[in-house]
């Protein structure tokens, strides 16, 4: 990718288009927004034939090999079923010994690299420490938190932010024509990558469904019926499967998180736009404390599944959760 055409974080773009990327970075920030594609362009930069070095020629053969994925002095490293292992990190570390096959320097990108093992990460610690003058490391982490301290301290850290709704809106529309933009753009929490991969098409019905139970719920308080619409299917076999209740708890999430932006007077940060006047409704006859309950509530719910509790009891307990009147339920005590 040209780097005039990457979208988002353009100060970051700007400062290392500009200079040199240091001899070890460490590229963080939200998946899906594009920390290992500027990393590959920023690789392919470095060794463009063009010689102008402010963006990409597109045309040399340094290019073109960097395009295909096959140039001799740019290395890529991902999880392989789930991890980076010492193997490959004994690899890194004997290549980056040599000098460039065919360009100016040689990059290695480690992508995800919260994903290496105790021992691969404690492996190129001198690396990263000590890079040849020939060889830049790229680190790449949505999770940097996951890392190593002694891995992050070895590298310049650069901060990647979330992308606005207009950035994401109007790349859809140039990459995605015909598509819905505006709503995958709401959806998008940030990610470019998350727009591209969301399917409307299953997305929908299931916020359709967490809306009715939302509205059934604040209406009446009535457990009896809503077991009775979870024992309806689809959504009685899906709250058997864990990742199908996280994706309820997280369309849960954003339908709360929309009430609270239309409490406090702020609608243009809603992100169901097109149920908008059924949220306006129900915003109505709720109070805000009780949205910041929910809210709460969702949270520990989505906790307490990644801590292995069945997932059927996490969702159904957590409408127990909130009892009583709407209105009212924001003043419960809460123990933390």
């Amino acid at each position: 990718m040209r780097l005039e055409n990457f979208v988002g974080n353009q100060r970051i773009v700007g400062l290392l288009r500009r200079g040199r990327l240091p001899q070890a970075s460490l590229f963080t920030g939200p998946e899906g927004i594009g920390k290992k594609t500027l990393a590959l362009s920023l690789a392919a930069l470095t060794n463009c034939k063009d010689g102008s070095g402010t963006d990409l020629c597109e045309k040399c053969s340094s290019c073109v090999k960097a395009a295909i994925g096959n140039h001799p002095d740019i290395s890529l490293f991902q999880p392989q079923k789930h991890f980076i292992r010492i193997d490959a990190m004994r690899e890194l570390n004997r290549e980056v010994r040599f000098r460039p096959f065919e360009g100016r320097l040689r990059l290695f990108i480690i992508d995800q690299a919260e994903t290496m093992t105790h021992e691969a990460a404690n492996s190129i610690l001198k690396t990263l420490e000590e890079p040849p003058e020939t060889s830049r490391i790229v680190l790449v982490s949505a999770f940097p938190h996951r890392l190593l301290p002694t891995i992050r301290s070895r590298c310049q850290d650069f901060c990647f932010h979330p992308l606005d709704r207009k950035e994401i809106r109007t790349y859809l529309e140039n990459h995605l024509p015909g598509e819905d933009a505006e709503l995958r753009a709401a959806f998008a929490d940030g990610s470019i990558g998350t727009a591209l991969e969301l399917n409307l098409e299953e997305t929908l019905p299931d916020r359709d469904r967490m809306l009715e139970l939302l509205t059934s719920w604040c209406r009446r308080q009535s457990f009896e019926i809503l077991y009775r619409k979870c024992e309806e299917q689809p959504l009685r076999s899906d709250l058997k499967k864990r990742e199908r209740v996280r994706h309820y708890l997280d369309l849960l999430q954003l339908l709360g998180e929309d009430l609270y932006f239309l409490q406090v007077k702020t609608p243009d940060r809603v992100v169901n736009r097109d149920r908008i006047t059924d949220l306006e409704k129900l915003s109505e006859g709720i109070s805000l404390s009780w949205i910041k309950d929910l809210l709460y509530d969702i949270d520990r719910s989505r906790w307490e599944i990644d801590h292995y509790v069945n997932p059927l009891m996490c969702f159904e307990t957590l409408w127990l959760m909130n009892p009583g009147e709407a209105s009212n339920a924001g003043n419960r005590h809460r123990q933390v």
